[in-house]
């Protein structure tokens, strides 16, 4: 988890490093910028899926695995990652 955590700080780290002229409207950098920015995103959305998966593969227990459940849905924000982890509770 902690490489995942690193990997959207550089991302947004390297984001904020190009320091966009949003009132230069006729200049698409910032919007170039941004999609690729979505893109770096929605890849470690699926890093991350992909890692909490992983984890309730290994599942001894009912009680681990709402230890689990409970520990993701405190840190997760992004509605498709909720709606997966509401999937493991049915």
């Amino acid at each position: 988890m902690e490489k995942l955590i690193e990997l959207f700080h550089q991302i947004v780290k390297d984001f904020r490093l190009k320091r966009h002229d949003l009132l230069a409207y006729h200049k698409n950098n910032f919007d170039r910028d941004y999609v690729e920015f979505n893109v770096k995103i929605t890849e470690l959305e699926a890093r991350l899926q992909q890692f909490i998966n992983q984890n309730f593969e290994h599942i001894t227990s009912i009680e681990h695995s709402l230890r689990l459940l409970k520990k993701f849905q405190t840190i997760l924000q992004r509605e498709s990652l909720k709606s997966d982890l509401d999937s493991k509770l049915n």
